[in-house]
């Protein structure tokens, strides 16, 4: 008679054995891995709210240099956001023909204890940019 090709069942309980005994430590490992993978979304989501918050906010200065004032709101798509901006006038020339020059800031956080700033141990992403009006 001709034996069939094949594990017996020893074999299987070893390679199982085995198998368990290598991914207990990488299943420790996975908690870690989750809590950076949030914040590295949350991370990714607070840059594009801020990022949109300043093309609408440069949009609107190069249409018109006093067109926007420094503010703050709540994220819309992202709960305990906040949104902070901040517009300042660098220089201004009275001389006809030579315009001005904004400094713009926009930055979004999680306001985890709700005070409506943004405080320096939140996760928070920042932009800033420069414009100058067009005389």
């Amino acid at each position: 008679m001709k034996r069939e090709a094949g594990f017996s069942l020893v074999e299987v309980m070893v390679a199982a054995l085995l198998i368990a005994i290598a991914l207990v430590p990488l299943m420790q490992m996975f908690p870690g891995l989750l809590a950076e993978d949030r914040t590295d979304e949350i991370t990714m989501r607070l840059g594009t709210v801020a990022a949109r918050q300043m093309e609408t906010l440069v949009n609107s200065l190069r249409g018109n240099i006093g067109g926007a004032t420094s503010g703050s709101a709540a994220c819309p798509d992202l709960t305990q956001c906040l949104l902070v901006w901040t517009i300042t006038t660098e220089a201004s020339s009275a001389t006809q023909g030579v315009g001005s020059l904004v400094d713009v800031s926009v930055t979004a956080c999680v306001d985890a204890n709700g005070n409506g700033a943004c405080d320096g141990g939140e996760t928070q992403v920042r932009h800033d940019a420069k414009v100058t009006s067009r005389p």
